[in-house]
């Protein structure tokens, strides 16, 4: 597993356990998919992933999220693939 993907899965189980909160998963993610220097786009796996963290702190409304710890679960099974 590549460093971006061992990061990626720490900050999914974070979210999962709660011990990451949704605006830094998604300010890391957002960081990542920014960053000219770094290809994400060369693995599909890693950028749907990261993808995924950069909208985990979406709000359909105030104070209620889009997406929730099922999501995060499915998030997370789908990036173990």
């Amino acid at each position: 597993m590549s460093d971006g993907s061992t990061q990626v899965k720490s900050f999914m189980v974070g979210l999962v356990h709660g011990s990451v909160s949704r605006e830094e998963a998604a300010n890391w993610a957002m960081a990542r998919l920014k960053d000219e220097s770094a290809d994400y786009s060369s693995d599909a796996n890693l950028w749907a992933a990261l993808d995924r963290l950069a909208g985990a702190d979406l709000q359909q409304g105030p104070g209620m999220y889009l997406h929730g710890e099922e999501d995060f679960r499915s998030w997370l099974a789908d990036f173990d693939g």
